[in-house]
């Protein structure tokens, strides 16, 4: 069965199929695609959850098998997910995928993504008996004219009002990128939770030019500066920056390097982690030297002094938001040692 992206959630609150294929280019649709299954799924029972990412040369045979197929030894119903990036299946993996295609897969939900599919992939085997026994979706990526829509789609999901001209405008500074889209369609929704965003309201929370951008204090942190990251964290805060964003910032890049150094750890390659999370060539020695000063424990660390930091902002908790700030940035730029924290 073939459906597009706009057709899934239709589907699913009809019925869950007992695997998908989800292919295309565009990250962060893909990525919303299976979270979308994900979670219609949890409601009807699915409780467990194994995620596999598989790099070209893997053994598929021992990845699947030991890890993947171990878990029926468990009675709860699961999710396992395949992640393919740009690997093709090799014969062994060819066997195993019809394999599963054809199998009664009564209390697993099978859920396998992978880049845009050409003619040649679409004509495999064991492509065919997937896409005959489950759900093929293709994602197609949104094309320039159709972006100013998507970006008030997507305002109006997290219940913000735009204009037009406001979704125009982002549209023209994103540049077709949808991650850095909805980056900024966040950061609106924490500048102006109610009103109308207009085009205005666009040019003073999207510089182009940002002397002391918060984006680059982030960059700068990661890259281990730490005189630079703090001299740009003082102009921030001189410049009457709303800290909120600030953290917001430094959250969502500290969460990120958790999963790559979580991901790292089972055995995925870092060059294929790098794609995944579209971090660009420049900025790949600055996680490379965050991944090498930062264990996983204290990624989990920083996200934890990260929550403290919220709860100063709600005035749940006593404590200067800036300085809290100012030695969470210290404690990414220079490995300092974090308090000791279990991840939940």
């Amino acid at each position: 069965m073939k459906l597009n992206y706009p057709q899934l959630s239709s589907h699913l609150t009809k019925n869950i199929a007992p695997i998908y294929i989800i292919s295309g280019d565009e990250i962060l649709l893909v990525q919303e695609a299976i979270a979308l299954i994900r979670s219609y799924a949890r409601k009807t029972g699915y409780t467990e959850r194994v995620s596999l990412t598989i790099d070209a040369g893997a053994d598929w045979e021992k990845i699947f098998h030991t890890q993947a197929h171990s878990l029926s030894l468990f009675a709860t119903k699961r999710i396992v997910e395949l992640h393919l990036a740009g690997t093709k299946p090799n014969a062994a993996a060819n066997k195993i995928l019809q394999t599963l295609a054809t199998k009664s897969l009564t209390d697993t939900l099978l859920i396998i993504s992978t880049n845009k599919l050409d003619a040649k992939i679409s004509a495999t085997s064991w492509y065919k008996a997937l896409e005959k026994n489950g759900v093929a979706v293709q994602v197609w990526p949104i094309t320039p004219d159709q972006l100013p829509a998507w970006i008030l789609q997507r305002a109006k999901s997290l219940g913000l009002n735009m204009a037009l001209d406001a979704a125009k405008l982002l549209s023209e500074r994103v540049e077709g990128n949808l991650l850095a889209a909805s980056q900024e369609i966040e950061k609106l929704g924490l500048l102006q939770p109610t009103g109308m965003i207009t085009s205005e309201t666009i040019d003073q929370a999207v510089s182009d030019n940002a002397r002391f951008d918060i984006f680059a204090l982030v960059e700068c942190a990661v890259s281990g500066n730490s005189k630079r990251s703090l001299h740009m964290l003082t102009n921030l805060q001189a410049e009457d920056a709303e800290p909120i964003l600030v953290l917001w910032a430094l959250s969502r890049e500290i969460r990120m390097l958790a999963e790559i150094s979580q991901q790292t750890k089972q055995g995925v390659l870092l060059g294929s982690l790098f794609t995944k999370f579209r971090i660009w060539e420049k900025r790949q020695p600055g996680i490379r030297r965050f991944l090498q000063q930062h264990t996983l424990q204290e990624c989990w660390a920083l996200l934890s002094h990260a929550a403290k930091i919220d709860r100063i902002l709600k005035g749940a908790s006593p404590g200067n938001v800036w300085d809290e700030l100012q030695q969470l940035t210290l404690q990414m730029t220079r490995g300092a040692t974090c308090p000791n924290y279990s991840h939940p």
